[in-house]
Order: structure tokens, then C-alpha cells, then sequence
């Protein structure tokens, strides 16, 4: 499955998803990303409800992450990052298409807007899967 198929089979997407962690094994091409989803319906008794998972990546080809806009504090002061994501798109991320033309085929990449940076995180990979680290959702305050 890719980060566009997930994001389809997820209730809202990764639309305001909360980003605990990113652990990054570049030796064999993988990474983890620890987040809480929304689960929540806008129109529902409980419009933000998450659900704690994480998202493991394999085949990775790459993870970049820029740098915080100058105006914007880079230390969160020990809250997640809030996120939001989408498939990378060269009118969005300069850098892919010249990148997208040497990925290995099935290879796609995605990113998700950083909040507190203003920026983003580029993540170019084969296949992500979701494990659930929790039964059920918990509402946030």
C-alpha cells in the first residue's frame, strides 16, 4: 500500500494528524512514524477523535525534511507536531520532478506539512503499512 492508498482508507486522511516521532533506518530503507489520527466525524458527537498507530515504511528511497521558516520556533517545547499530508506534486516540491525521474519503479513520495515549521517532510517509498497501538479512540482536548 502507498501514502495516497492510506490516506484514502483512513477516515480523514492524515488531515490533522499529530506527529509523536519519526524513527529513520536508512540502512535498510525504513522508517516509523508514530502518530495519532483523526478519526473523528465533523459532524458527529466526538468531531476530534484519534487513534494512536504507526505508520512503518519499507522500501524507502528517501526522507528529507526542511528546515523551520525563519519565523517559527523550531523547538515544539514537548508537544507533537501537527501534520497534514498529501502525494508530492512538482508544482508543490520544486525538487520532484527532477527527482521523481530517477525512483526506482513503484517507488512514490509523499509529504506532510509541518504546522509549527511551516515546512515539510518528503518521503519517497514503495510500500506503508499501519499498525494500531491502541483498541479504540480518545478525544483531544
Amino acid at each position: 500500500m502507498t501514502f495516497k492508498e492510506l490516506d484514502h482508507e483512513l477516515p480523514n486522511g492524515f488531515h490533522d494528524a499529530i506527529l509523536h516521532d519519526l524513527r529513520i533506518d536508512y540502512l535498510r530503507g525504513s522508517a516509523v512514524l508514530r502518530m495519532e489520527l483523526d478519526f473523528g466525524d465533523p459532524d458527529g458527537p466526538k468531531p476530534e477523535d484519534y487513534r494512536s498507530g504507526e505508520v512503518k515504511v519499507t522500501g524507502m528511497c528517501f526522507c528529507s525534511i526542511d528546515p523551520p521558516s525563519h519565523d517559527h520556533p523550531y523547538v515544539p517545547d514537548g508537544y507533537p507536531l501537527n501534520v497534514s499530508g498529501d502525494p508530492a506534486k512538482p508544482d508543490r516540491f520544486p525538487a520532484f520532478e527532477e527527482l521523481s525521474r530517477t525512483l526506482p519503479p513503484g517507488v512514490l513520495c509523499y509529504r506532510f506539512y509541518v504546522d509549527e515549521w511551516n515546512s515539510f517532510i518528503n518521503i519517497a517509498a514503495k510500500d506503508v503499512q499501519i499498525s494500531w497501538v491502541d483498541e479504540g479512540t480518545r478525544a483531544v482536548e
